[in-house]
């Protein structure tokens, strides 16, 4: 089960659907108010389709998150523990770091084509049709929706429940991603048995610029995590 980004769409996830299909069954949802999904955004209404995206797919699922997408995923797998096999977290956060309200400000401040813009730079490395791609899904969510992703980032602190994820976890940034490195460490720090992995020159939404190393490591962590299980 894949979980994009805020902003986004399942079509985030163009090269892992593509990629992994032969490894194992693959869904990409999009997240409320993103893509074919109906609005509005919430976190609780994010975590309900992850859910049920997973229930229509089979009961059980390793659970992928990337960016705003792994604080879902996180979230999915305390609030609903009986569907996630294991978890994926790419880029993710446990809380709002201090620049968060900076980025906050500054979407508020930003008119949403130039923001579209700003936003599809962060797909740097992929291709041109991912970042027109990109552009597209934000112009249909809109900045609204994004913006409500933000403010429900801005309200969390999932450091006290952490100690609860209790499925294997592998936690993954880019060495570029900068600003996102200390907190996926602390993340992987508070997650019983967590691994943690900081993927050399990759930045904040990696799997469309290293597709086939993004690739990689989730098919072989995902088969660690069901020889364990087994």
């Amino acid at each position: 089960m894949l979980v994009h980004a805020f902003g986004s769409s399942h079509r985030a996830w163009a090269p892992q659907v593509e990629g992994l299909s032969d490894h194992r069954r693959v869904v990409a949802a999009d997240l409320p108010g993103h893509g074919e999904a109906e609005g509005p955004f919430t976190l609780v209404r994010a975590v309900e389709s992850v859910r049920t995206a997973i229930d229509e797919a089979g009961g059980k699922a390793h659970v992928v998150g990337i960016s705003g997408g792994a604080v879902v995923a996180m979230l999915t797998a305390l609030e609903h523990p009986a569907r996630v096999s294991s978890l994926v977290l790419s880029a993710g956060v446990a809380y709002p770091p201090r620049w968060f309200a900076l980025q906050r400000a500054v979407g508020r401040l930003t008119p949403e084509s130039l923001l579209a813009r700003m936003l599809a730079g962060t797909y740097s490395g992929g291709t041109a049709e991912h970042r027109q791609a990109a552009q597209e899904d934000f112009h249909h969510c809109g900045k609204g929706t994004y913006l409500a992703g933000l403010r429900e980032i801005s309200r969390i602190d999932l450091r006290p429940r952490l100690g609860r994820i209790a499925v294997p976890t592998l936690v993954l940034c880019g060495s570029k991603d900068r600003a996102n490195v200390p907190l996926s460490r602390e993340l992987a720090a508070g997650i019983p048995g967590a691994e943690l992995r900081i993927v050399p020159d990759a930045n904040h939404l990696w799997n469309l610029q290293q597709p086939e190393a993004f690739n990689r490591i989730v098919a072989e962590f995902v088969d660690r995590a069901e020889s364990v299980d087994a």
